[in-house]
């Protein structure tokens, strides 16, 4: 899918979590990452999401990352397309207005699942895809549900004999002992996809 004008370019991809869609957008929108679901705090903080979740029902969370928007949904929409427009339209008025998409110090502000959430992704960004970078392999959270989260292994770790236990070993234990008061840890990686694992 495509939502485009002449100034802004934004591609939308439904991704294999069904009730997660990915927006590319052709220039930086923020440097490092932020996941938000609470509407008043993004409000305050992440003004970006907050435009999204006012402007399309049934937004679970949003994380911002570099060129990149990952929303979830509440509930599979039937057909991507229609939150994909409203999303689109909202993001381009939103950069096309030129409001900072993301407040300075907006992570230090979040709060419960968000905050865990935050701090999980501090632990992904370092130490682990440094260690993992060593063997052509990187991690990143796709999802969050509550205090659950959804992993998704990549690089040299995908399609890797040993991924299972570097899931479990370590990455899984490098979380829960950095930020014990996260839920399940899902393995959501794409295993058989995997075309140059490390092993």
């Amino acid at each position: 899918m495509s939502v485009e004008d002449d100034s802004i370019r934004i591609t939308a991809e439904p991704q294999s979590m069904p009730q997660n869609c990915l927006y590319r957008v052709d220039r930086s929108i923020f440097v490092g990452t932020i996941y938000v679901s609470d509407l008043e705090i993004a409000r305050q903080w992440v003004p970006l999401a907050a435009a999204l979740m006012e402007s399309t029902d049934g937004i679970r969370g949003i994380k911002i990352s570099n060129t990149e928007i990952l929303i979830t949904m509440q509930n599979v929409p039937e057909d991507w397309r229609v939150p994909a427009k409203s999303s689109g339209s909202a993001i381009r008025a939103f950069l096309l207005n030129g409001s900072r998409a993301v407040e300075e110090k907006a992570a230090e502000h979040l709060a419960g699942d968000d905050q865990i959430r935050a701090q999980a992704q501090t632990v992904v960004d370092a130490p682990l895809n440094p260690a993992l970078a060593s063997h052509g392999g990187w991690v990143e959270i796709v999802a969050s549900d509550g205090k659950d989260l959804y992993l998704s292994m990549g690089g040299g770790c995908q399609g890797c004999g040993s991924a299972a236990a570097t899931m479990t070993d370590g990455v899984e234990a490098s979380l829960r002992n950095a930020v014990p008061d996260i839920g399940a840890i899902h393995d959501a990686t794409d295993h058989a996809a995997g075309v140059s694992p490390y092993m």
